[in-house]
């Protein structure tokens, strides 16, 4: 092996840039994608009620646990993988195993087969994050970083938009063709045809990725001689930035967990609150996610850029600060002060854009103070907390306070609030205090990376 392919540096050109977005597009493909198929489910949860004869929190267990837990325990081997092996091919093997899964879901006659296969969706899926996160930072200088880390995260508001519109009106038109009969796959009711469809556009992804190339790894502060030592190198990295580590996780978590309990029931809190249909509460949903949370990622990137050129180097850090301060307040005249339902969805509009700022920016935070060869295990590690936090608690936290504090459905708009307009102010002031932290971390690594 040559030299340069033992210790590639920043010295080695950076690829061609028009490439690169290219690639950026690709992987913003899948997490459309991944976020489609993991969503899907939120537009046929009374559905699945009357089916399977569920409760609000067992719908919470559903959407959040099988799906959150698991994809956190794999998201770490599949990182340790990812650091050292072909990332590309590893998201692709993911995206072909997360297809069967959600197709896998159609198939559910049970509450159990639909946890066992959510489980596999949870599974398959752990593969595109600390994959991308590592690949994208390989194509990418350190002042386009942020851009093209929100880029890439676009895709999953996008990919819960499009699971809205297109899943409402694709499960509008089921209901109208009624029960299907597939071959080897036999009668389907509606709902479980939705998932069969969810799942196709994954196996053209699989194709695309073939398309990518693996960039060469850049960063790197040592050679990995062995996984032993690879561990070694990892943990004294994470005690020497605990600080910094342990705050990142939590602020970005927590907004994580407000994010999935809103993307889980928000189509039923419109459908019980002012009495839409699912596909009518999904299209306009869908639409705001669509149209402000993808414009929400995107001004995160070029806060987060605009403030890197003034000389602000916690810029992904303090842009995420800035844009949560008044989401708790906006998010009140959504659940609670809302006279109808317009109000509420132009409320939304305004939150949706404030909240999708961290998108992208977490993962920019987390690379920039991280050495090459450890960024997917950073990146695992980080979706590890941000799905048993997060995606797990997200759904069924609203779950639980539905059923068995406020005990009563019709009380699903004082449960979105107390997650709405509880957790944000305690993110700032994490934030606040983590600043500090995170300038020294990332000069340490700057001069680690330099030596």
């Amino acid at each position: 092996m040559s030299d340069q392919a033992k210790s590639p540096t920043a010295e080695q050109p950076w690829p061609n840039q028009t490439y690169a977005w290219y690639v950026v597009i690709v992987l913003y493909f899948g997490a459309v994608i991944s976020f489609l198929d993991r969503q899907i489910i939120a537009l046929v949860v009374a559905d699945i009620k009357a089916d399977l004869g569920l409760t609000d929190f067992e719908i919470g267990l559903l959407q959040g646990p099988p799906f959150g837990i698991f994809y956190a325990l794999m998201s770490v081997p599949i990182a340790l993988m990812a650091d050292q092996r072909s990332r590309r091919n590893i998201i692709i093997a993911g995206v072909t195993f997360w297809s069967m899964a959600t197709a896998a879901c159609g198939m559910a006659s049970q509450f159990v087969h639909l946890f066992l296969a959510r489980i596999g969706v949870g599974v398959g899926e752990a593969t595109l994050g600390p994959s991308a996160y590592s690949i994208i930072s390989d194509y990418f200088p350190k002042r386009k970083l942020a851009m093209a880390m929100s880029v890439f995260t676009m895709g999953n508001l996008t990919g819960v938009g499009l699971a809205m519109v297109l899943g409402g009106a694709l499960i509008a038109a089921l209901k109208d063709a009624g029960t299907l009969h597939l071959p080897l796959l036999g009668d389907l009711k509606p709902w479980q045809a939705a998932f069969v469809a969810a799942a196709l556009p994954g196996l053209i992804l699989a194709m695309l990725m073939l398309t990518v190339r693996e960039p060469l790894r850049r960063g790197r502060t040592s050679e990995v001689v062995d996984s032993k030592q690879q561990m070694a190198e990892f943990v004294a990295f994470v005690r020497s930035h605990k600080g910094t580590l342990t705050t990142l996780f939590i602020s970005y978590s927590m907004l994580v967990l407000v994010a999935y309990g809103n993307f889980s029931w928000m189509v039923v809190f419109f459908s019980r609150s002012f009495g839409w249909t699912a596909s009518e509460a999904g299209y306009v949903y869908g639409m705001v996610v669509l149209v402000f949370g993808t414009s929400g990622a995107f001004f995160g990137g070029w806060y987060a850029s605009w403030l890197d050129r003034r000389g602000y180097r916690d810029a992904p850090f303090r842009a995420t600060l800035i844009c949560a301060i008044p989401t708790a307040p906006v998010a009140a005249g959504v659940f609670l002060f809302a006279p109808d339902a317009w109000w509420a969805v132009a409320c939304l509009a305004l939150w949706q854009f404030l909240a999708a700022v961290p998108a992208g920016l977490s993962g920019a935070a987390m690379m920039s103070i991280t050495p090459n060869q450890m960024r997917a295990k950073i990146s695992s590690f980080y979706l590890f907390v941000s799905n048993i936090v997060g995606i797990s608690l997200g759904a069924t936290s609203v779950g639980f306070l539905t059923t068995y504090v406020f005990k009563d459905d019709q009380l699903l708009p004082w449960s979105l609030a107390v997650v709405n307009c509880g957790l944000p102010p305690v993110v700032c002031v994490l934030m606040y205090l983590g600043l500090r932290m995170y300038r020294k971390s990332l000069a340490d690594t700057e001069a680690a990376t330099a030596a």
